[in-house]
């Protein structure tokens, strides 16, 4: 019997280690369906704000998937955990990080809410209160403005800490990308109604003569484009993917993040919540 002792107690520790591991559980639509209403539920997701408003499964609270590092420690586990975006995959990444976390009560939406909304059950836009639902608020990411010298176009190198003082919005962008060229337009007109408000449009990876080859083509007035040859700035404030805009008070915090592209109605939504700090 000694001779397994050894082997005995290995196998054991094994066994403890595989087990702190979490699990989750791929559902449909119908399963969320039935069991929205229960107390013991808590609905989570995790698709971008902007997303989140355009409508969202009844009782959902938005907890974006780039924030998950902050929120993670956040959700209860007492309580069954449903993750939803718009197609499953973003709440399956989800589902896999909480997983490594030790969550083991996770139910992961398959299909998302375009699933949900084909058997015909209602989307609200009614925003949830995560901190009513979490019993907190739930933990957010304490970003500032970067510390970093950018060349301006046509001019000499400019530090972003320059700019603080007043609200300010950093769209990161590139000439080649359709999304970017989209929504320029958009930002260009908020440029000039939103005064107080510095708009900085920080290129990625191109050269000068691309910039001003697109400026010049598309007739924008934009006021502050800065060069960022190494995408510096990209890897800093961790952008999955081009465009990316972040929005910064006046003491250079981060107040909110967008990736992808910005329409009217989110945009304004931004800059009103930029307002109000």
């Amino acid at each position: 019997m000694r001779r397994f002792g050894p082997v005995l107690f290995a196998l054991v520790a094994l066994l403890a280690a595989c087990g702190s591991k979490g699990a989750y559980k791929n559902v449909d639509p119908e399963d969320l369906h039935a069991h929205l209403d229960d107390p013991g539920v808590v609905v989570v997701d995790v698709r971008t704000p902007a997303e989140y408003q355009s409508g969202h499964v009844p009782r959902a609270i938005n907890l974006p998937l780039q924030e998950i590092e902050n929120w993670a420690g956040d959700l209860p586990k007492d309580k069954t955990v449903y993750l939803i975006c718009n197609s499953g995959h973003r709440s399956t990444k989800a589902a896999e990080y909480l997983k490594e976390k030790g969550y083991k009560n996770l139910r992961n939406v398959t299909g998302g809410t375009k699933a949900w909304v084909a058997k015909g059950y209602p989307l609200s836009t009614a925003p949830e209160d995560p901190a009513k639902v979490l019993g907190k608020a739930p933990s957010r990411p304490k970003m500032t403005l970067p510390d970093l010298t950018l060349k301006r176009l046509g001019a000499g190198e400019v530090s972003l800490r320059k700019f603080l003082g007043r609200p300010l919005v950093v769209n990161l962008w590139a000439s080649w990308c359709p999304p970017c060229r989209a929504e320029m337009p958009l930002l260009a007109e908020a440029q000039s109604r939103y005064k107080d408000v510095t708009f900085l449009f920080v290129n990625q990876g191109e050269d000068e003569a691309t910039i001003h080859r697109f400026l010049s083509e598309t007739g924008l007035p934009l006021g502050w484009v800065l060069l960022d040859p190494d995408s510096a700035l990209s890897r800093i404030l961790r952008a999955g993917g081009l465009p990316t805009t972040y929005f910064f008070n006046a003491k250079g915090e981060l107040v909110a993040t967008h990736p992808g592209q910005l329409f009217e109605g989110a945009l304004e939504g931004y800059l009103e919540k930029l307002a109000g700090e």
